[in-house]
């Protein structure tokens, strides 16, 4: 309890920022930290790997398939799906714009 009663009262916005720079950071907080924004990474990097390869392989039957796709399709579906297959295209753009920035 003595500690409690060297607190101040009061700290000022100023001196509790510069506290904070020149704090010492727990290593032990930062390696789980570090742990966990790692495997976040790793989820979300097989997660939009797997979505590329999906969307590729849509793209591709898309592409073989289409007469066999569009028979018997009523006029709204054949351009709804054509407009999901350019949406796709540019997902894939999109992504690949972000790959690149990613390496860089």
């Amino acid at each position: 309890m003595s500690e409690s009663n060297n607190l101040p009262q009061a700290i000022s916005h100023k001196k509790l920022s510069y506290l904070m720079l020149k704090a010492q950071k727990d290593s032990h907080f930062s390696d789980e930290l570090a742990e966990i924004e790692s495997l976040e990474k790793k989820e979300f990097d097989d997660l939009i790997n797997n979505w590329e390869a999906s969307t590729k392989k849509v793209i591709n039957e898309l592409s073989k398939r289409k007469d066999n796709l569009l028979k018997d399709r009523s006029p709204n579906s054949l351009i709804a799906l054509g407009a999901m297959e350019v949406h796709l295209n540019m997902a894939l753009q999109a992504f690949n714009v972000f790959n690149k920035e990613v390496d860089e």
